[in-house]
């Protein structure tokens, strides 16, 4: 249980970090927020790691995950309200492990 907590805030550090970061090879903001609009990709300079905001479900959501095979890796969906840490077990179907609420609770799924 206490692995799936650290892997949740290592994914919510890798988002946070996103946000500050244009894409690839872009230059450094100069102090604004970054807006990321549905469709829009950024990428960790020197780390297989990327995110794409997403549509789903009436919301917009962060979606973190890694470049390369996604079968056995995990990754995140990120709103203003929830977070959720999912397994894939294809590169089409992931299951939910961890599910939170922001400044609320959390459940780890088994």
């Amino acid at each position: 249980m206490r692995a799936f907590g650290l892997i949740a805030l290592l994914f919510v550090g890798v988002g946070v970090h996103l946000w500050s970061v244009r894409s690839a090879g872009a230059e450094p903001s100069q102090g604004g927020p970054i807006v990321l609009q549905v469709g829009d990709v950024v990428q960790v300079s020197g780390a297989p790691v990327g995110c794409k905001v997403i549509a789903r479900n009436g919301g917009e959501f962060l979606d973190c995950r890694i470049s390369g095979p996604l079968a056995g890796s995990y990754g995140t969906l990120m709103t203003g309200k929830r977070l959720q840490v999912v397994r894939f077990r294809n590169a089409r179907v992931a299951k939910v492990v961890f599910d939170a609420t922001q400044h609320g609770g959390f459940k780890v799924c088994h």
